[in-house]
Parts: structure tokens; C-alpha cells; sequence
């Protein structure tokens, strides 16, 4: 099993997160994963079976999804927002949902799917993949305003108050409400919800109890068992012990490596 990421270019770099690949080759299945929502967007090209290339949208809870004895598997993960530009929909519509690509990029569908699987190797595919999305480099760059607002809200790992966001946006807040919901697929609680969580399940490998709860900026450990229980289906003690055997599949190596 090998998963592995790249950064994005330069001219990229404000709307893709990263591209990441993952491989898996067994006699058995590998078990399962739970993908815990982290407020992005994927672009997924499933390059085991033919299957075309999805997107999976923003989620709003965790998710948990088998994996096979073999797979192969390179995507495009968006930033929060990041997809909106080069999708040009509102985010909201595909929130919790998985969509053909082909439904949205009907002729780039195909030729993602046939070029990429004509391409050997995790570096060769991240390289093509580059290629196809600065083919389709949106003119405009989107909601700057609420490019900001998250770019505040992933750097103070969720523990921002509506107000700022306002002022950084200059609007009221029923505007920046909707205005996330176009660009992000997400309510500004919920991404901030979000960022706190991915911020705990870092803080998970070095604090437990009491001074984990508090130093991933949750009021008490009472506040941190309901919120994993809501994000993840599980507590913060069972989903670090689940960790532990089972393991993270998405804990990346350098690409190219």
C-alpha cells in the first residue's frame, strides 16, 4: 500500500491543495478507512477498473470506505473553495454527494480517464494532471473575499468568530453564509468545525484527556467527545485506537520517491 503527494505549481497553488495517488496491491482486502472530512473537494480517477473519473465533494461527516486488494487511484484535491472557479456551480449542490465528472466536463472526462491511464508512474501522472487543470485555469479567480475568510479560518485551526469573518469580507453575516455556501460547499461553522477537528487529530499522536481537548481549542473534554462523535461516528479515545490498528492509508510520502 503506498499513498503519495505533490504541491501544486505556483500558478495553481491558490486552488489545489495537493494531487495525491494511492496504490494498493494484496492477496486480501486491505479492510477499511474512515475519511474524515477535512473541507475540500477531489477530483477522483479510479484507474483500476475503467471506472470514470467522480467528484466527491465536501464533507460534512466522516466517511467510512472499503478498500479492495487492489486499486489505483490519482486525484486532484481542491482547497476549501478552490474547486468553485474551474467548476463553475455552486459547491453546495455537490456537498456529501459523489458526481460523475463526466456530468459536469463531459468531453474532459473521457480524455482524463484515457490519458491518465496511459501514463506509467505516480510522478508522470501528477505531471499530466498539472497539464489538464492549467489547460482549464479559470480567468476569474473566484470569491477573493471568501478566500481570505478561510485562509483565516485554516490558520487559526477553526477558532474564529463570525465577526471576523465579516470584516474580512466586508459583508453581514446572512452574505458571508451564502457566499461560503457557493464558493466552499460549507457553512463558515462547519469549515471551522472542520479545521478544529483535523487540528485535534494531529495534537492526537503527542496529548490525550483534558490538555488534548484544550490545546485543539475545545471548551472541555465533554465539548470534544461531541464533536468527534458528530464529525467522525466515533470518540476521541476510539478513534485513536482505531488508528492505531488500523492505521491512516492517507499519510503521505514524497512523490516521486
Amino acid at each position: 500500500m503506498r499513498y503519495v503527494e505533490a504541491s501544486p505549481c505556483a500558478a495553481l497553488a491558490p486552488y489545489v491543495q495537493c494531487y495525491w495517488a494511492l496504490e494498493l496491491s494484496g492477496a486480501a482486502p486491505v479492510g477499511v478507512h474512515r475519511v474524515l472530512p477535512d473541507g475540500c473537494l477531489d477530483i477522483l480517477v479510479d484507474l483500476t477498473d475503467g471506472a470514470g473519473p467522480r467528484v466527491v465533494g465536501a464533507m460534512r461527516t466522516a466517511e467510512v470506505v472499503p478498500l479492495s486488494a487492489r486499486a489505483s487511484f490519482v486525484a486532484v484535491r481542491f482547497r476549501p473553495g478552490g474547486a468553485q472557479p474551474f467548476l463553475r456551480l455552486p459547491l453546495l449542490e455537490l456537498t456529501d454527494a459523489k458526481v460523475a465528472l463526466g456530468d459536469l466536463w463531459p468531453r474532459e472526462a473521457r480524455e482524463w480517464r484515457e490519458r491518465l491511464g496511459a501514463v506509467q508512474g505516480t510522478a508522470a501522472r501528477f505531471a499530466l494532471l498539472e497539464r489538464l487543470l492549467l489547460g482549464r485555469l479559470p480567468a476569474q479567480e473566484g470569491d477573493v473575499g471568501v478566500r481570505r475568510a478561510v485562509d483565516l479560518i485554516l490558520g487559526a485551526r477553526g477558532q474564529v468568530p463570525v465577526r471576523s469573518l465579516e470584516e474580512v469580507m466586508g459583508v453581514g453575516a446572512r452574505q458571508v453564509e451564502r457566499r461560503f455556501h457557493a464558493a466552499v460547499g460549507l457553512s463558515p461553522k462547519v469549515l471551522c468545525r472542520i479545521a478544529r477537528l483535523q487540528h485535534a487529530v494531529e495534537l492526537s499522536r503527542e496529548l490525550e484527556g483534558a490538555q488534548w481537548a484544550l490545546a485543539a481549542g475545545y471548551y472541555d473534554q465533554a465539548h470534544q467527545v461531541r464533536e468527534f462523535r458528530a464529525l467522525t461516528g466515533l470518540t476521541p479515545g476510539a478513534y485513536v485506537r482505531e488508528q492505531a490498528e488500523v492505521g491512516f492509508v492517507q499519510s503521505p510520502e514524497e512523490a516521486g520517491a
